[in-house]
């Protein structure tokens, strides 16, 4: 009887055993499980925080869903949302993936001196701090929750938003326009510009004396002061004669005739020429953002246009000083 209530101890220490080692396992998995699950969603906010921010700072040279120039010539940015920066996430190679997203981040932080691509750190004069950067590189490096198509909806409804805007400000233009009594001819503005100028000897005299200066090296500074000088005047005449004919505020067209009748025939003639040449252009160049806004935008492309100002002088840009920047900061993500 002993015996056989040893081996029935043996046998439920046995399945004591196994049902230990069985919900050990069983809690494992459910916890790695878990920490997986809680990781995307952490991966995924970041991604999708980041989505917003790249429409707001990024898409201008990247393109709306992050391809860049492999999408579209016009763009000056190369394409950030590729397979091949996903691959180290996706594989979980750890160190490939730490790699990447430092070189994103230095990127991000520093610019590219030579390129478009500007330093958006605060501490190298950007407007991103160090979380919306992180961010960046999370959405480039796993496009975690397919926050790329997050990217492009925010950038669809702040183009929406910008072609609303452009066609109030042709809307006030062509108010402008209409109230002024002008039409919107540049060339002929321009021309009436260039005829009423030539009767101005004092003008005429400080531009030849610019260009003698330019020509012989010697004292250009102070003709250009005395032109810029001269001109200043002539700004102020403009702004009168632009309120003479298109404001109805009494007051201001009181005051602004004053200005306007203390100068000459001469210069009044200039500068109401000047006033339609401006008002012109005005409407010409509101006509023109909203026609180039609705091609970018039917086309798929930003409505803001890629910058063209070369970055320079931004955090040493030499191979040592990146070698040293990326580790100093390995390890972080």
């Amino acid at each position: 009887m002993s015996g056989q209530n040893t081996e029935k101890q043996i046998l439920a220490m046995v399945i004591l055993l196994v049902l230990a080692v069985a919900s050990l396992g069983a809690y494992t998995w459910f916890d790695n499980g878990r920490r997986t699950e809680a990781r995307s969603e952490i991966l995924t906010k970041d991604a999708e925080r980041a989505a917003f921010t790249f429409s707001r700072n990024c898409r201008e040279c990247h393109g709306n869903d992050g391809r860049g120039s492999e999408s579209d010539s016009s763009l000056v940015g190369p394409a950030l949302n590729t397979p091949n920066n996903t691959y180290a996430f996706l594989t979980d190679n750890q160190g490939q993936f730490e790699a990447l997203q430092n070189t994103y981040r230095y990127t991000i932080t520093c610019g590219r001196n030579g390129t478009p691509m500007p330093p958006w750190s605060l501490d190298q004069g950007g407007s991103l701090d160090s979380f919306k950067i992180d961010n960046l590189v999370t959405l480039i490096t796993t496009n975690a929750g397919n926050a790329w198509e997050k990217a492009v909806e925010h950038a669809i409804h702040e183009d929406e938003v910008s072609i609303e805007n452009l066609h109030v400000a042709l809307d006030a233009a062509k108010a402008t326009l209409e109230k002024s009594g002008w039409f919107a001819d540049v060339e002929a503005a321009e021309g009436a510009v260039a005829r009423s100028e030539a009767a101005d000897s004092e003008l005429m005299s400080l531009r030849a004396a610019v260009a003698a200066a330019e020509e012989s090296g010697e004292g250009l500074t102070e003709a250009e002061d005395a032109l810029a000088l001269f001109e200043r005047d002539y700004g102020k005449l403009v702004i009168a004669a632009v309120t003479i004919r298109t404001s109805d505020d009494v007051a201001k067209v009181s005051e602004a005739r004053a200005t306007y009748n203390a100068a000459s025939s001469v210069q009044q003639e200039v500068a109401m020429n000047r006033a339609w040449l401006k008002i012109a252009n005005e409407y010409r160049t509101a006509e023109q953002n909203v026609v180039t806004a609705e091609e970018r935008f039917a086309a798929g492309l930003p409505v803001p246009t890629p910058a063209t100002q070369v970055t320079t002088d931004t955090c040493g840009q030499t191979s040592a000083e990146l070698a040293d920047w990326l580790s100093t900061h390995s390890g972080s993500s």
